[in-house]
């Protein structure tokens, strides 16, 4: 369990916003603090609940302990002043601090994987708790697995930058591939941000995506976003009447052709040779996935007595093309 502590009874009384300091967000864990539900909250029945500011421990003034989203709210309203609960910073450690505003948020809502992320470094690089302590105690306080790797995945997601940070926040990127992403430089992940915020991609393409652009960087001993950025996915990228999915999966069919170009030469002249066998939609004809071997599956779906005897007959005629033995010899 995390460490117990005794809160003194506070103050409450009126703080001028032009006296706390925005900038310093040392206690901050929500991600988005542009909220139009706290605005509108806030404006239909005013400050309910008061935030908790320490005084002097930030030079431009109150920093800061809990209420981010509130203050941030009050200032978009041009509000002057916020009910503010205030601690003095003999009273209490940033241990004690952080977990004031963990314990605010909790009793509420669960955490995202940024604000978990963003908990998480502010107790070991701030509050200076040990890598032991954070997976046995903090990591199940969150939520998370406790496991030292988990733990180091999710420090490493602090370091996301904020264009790949919001297509997370958005769900245009999964937590998977945004923690792959946060282990490359932030030069890197700027870099691929603006390839990545114009295609869509399942969980599945996504991993595979970058998994083909990490191999195909290694093997031509480039980088991950010169691979992303070459001029055949930009122009896919930018073009016109594809939706953002269509362009995704442009984008894996062409990485995946350049990484693996004798399968996709292959697969071309199976498609073609299939296609010359005139099936209807109802018949599905599948080669081996890597071509391994000569089989073939043929599926068919059929509502009636009378759709079952077109598809026999739509067989038996590509029984009698020449395009088969072509596809039995690829």
């Amino acid at each position: 369990m995390p460490p117990r502590f005794i809160l003194r009874a506070m103050t409450i009384q009126e703080v001028p916003l032009s006296a706390i300091d925005f900038c310093d967000e040392t206690f901050r864990i929500t991600e988005d603090l542009d909220l139009p539900r706290m605005s509108a909250s806030l404006q239909a029945v005013g400050q309910m609940n008061p935030v908790i500011l320490q005084e002097g421990a930030a030079p431009a003034g109150y920093r800061i302990i809990c209420g981010f989203r509130r203050l941030h709210a009050l200032r978009f309203l041009g509000r002057a002043a916020a009910a503010a609960g205030l601690r003095q910073p003999a009273e209490s450690g940033p241990l004690q601090d952080l977990l004031t505003a963990v314990w605010d948020n909790l009793a509420h809502r669960q955490f995202g994987p940024l604000e978990a992320a963003r908990v998480l470094h502010t107790l070991r690089h701030h509050c200076g708790v040990e890598e032991e302590a954070l997976v046995e105690r903090f990591l199940p306080l969150l939520g998370i697995t406790a496991h030292r790797n988990v733990l180091r995945s999710y420090l490493k997601l602090h370091d996301l930058c904020p264009g790949l940070r919001c297509l997370l926040t958005t769900g245009h990127l999964t937590l998977a591939s945004a923690e792959r992403l946060a282990r490359t430089s932030p030069e890197t992940q700027a870099k691929v941000l603006p390839v990545l915020s114009r295609i869509r991609l399942s969980a599945s393409l996504q991993r595979e995506v970058l998994e083909l652009a990490e191999d195909l960087a290694a093997i031509s001993e480039t980088t991950l976003e010169e691979v992303l950025n070459q001029p055949e996915i930009l122009a896919i990228a930018d073009a016109t009447g594809l939706s953002a999915f269509q362009k995704g999966e442009k984008v894996h069919a062409l990485l995946y052709q350049q990484r693996n170009p004798r399968i996709s030469d292959v697969r071309a002249t199976f498609l073609a040779e299939k296609t010359l066998l005139n099936l209807p939609g109802t018949i599905r004809l599948s080669p081996d996935p890597f071509f391994e071997s000569p089989r073939l599956r043929v599926e068919f779906d059929a509502g009636s007595a009378q759709a079952f005897r077109e598809a026999v007959d739509a067989l038996e005629r590509a029984c009698r093309a020449s395009s088969l033995d072509r596809m039995y010899r690829i």
